[in-house]
């Protein structure tokens, strides 16, 4: 059933902002997390945020598992509300496959690199290398994100296998 929030709201309210639908996310290269390399972890709220959605309506897509999969819980330090962590590749290559694009891990981190770094990179293992080199340098707090010491390690070795 549709709801015209529109009249529901006072003049000086603050505005709810609609749910997009899965249909009306943007492509994986509109998408912008700002102050992230896309190797980085971002979490649910920030997430939720870049991509302008509720974070209800995340949770309602994860529950049906449309969602991206989230980082192992265990990387990372307890905080209220045990928030899940997701890589930001793995949000963008999600975003494209769900348009029917191809975009691979490797690519994000490439063009990353390029945007971020002014660093043109065509080799899998130097990517790789730069990328590990560049979340070793954000160590184990990188936003709202704070791995755990066994956790972090994990996270750098995840990256040199994908």
């Amino acid at each position: 059933m549709y709801c015209d929030l529109r009249s529901a709201i006072s003049e000086g309210a603050t505005n709810i902002k609609p749910p997009a639908a899965l249909n009306r996310l943007p492509p994986a290269s509109q998408a912008v997390f700002p102050g992230l390399f896309t190797w980085a972890p971002i979490s649910t709220s920030a997430l939720t945020a870049a991509l302008n959605l509720d974070r209800g309506l995340w949770a309602t897509w994860r529950s049906r598992r449309l969602t991206p999969a989230p980082m192992p819980p265990a990387w990372f330090r307890r905080a209220p509300g045990a928030p899940l962590n997701y890589r930001v590749d793995h949000v963008l290559v999600w975003l494209a496959a769900r348009r029917g694009d191809q975009l691979d891990t490797l690519t994000t981190w490439r063009l990353s690199l390029a945007r971020d770094l002014d660093t043109d990179v065509s080799d899998p293992e130097e990517v790789r290398r730069w990328a590990l080199t560049y979340a070793r340098a954000a160590g184990p707090v990188v936003g709202d994100v704070r791995f755990t010491p066994a956790g972090l390690q994990a996270y750098l070795a995840s990256l040199l296998s994908s």
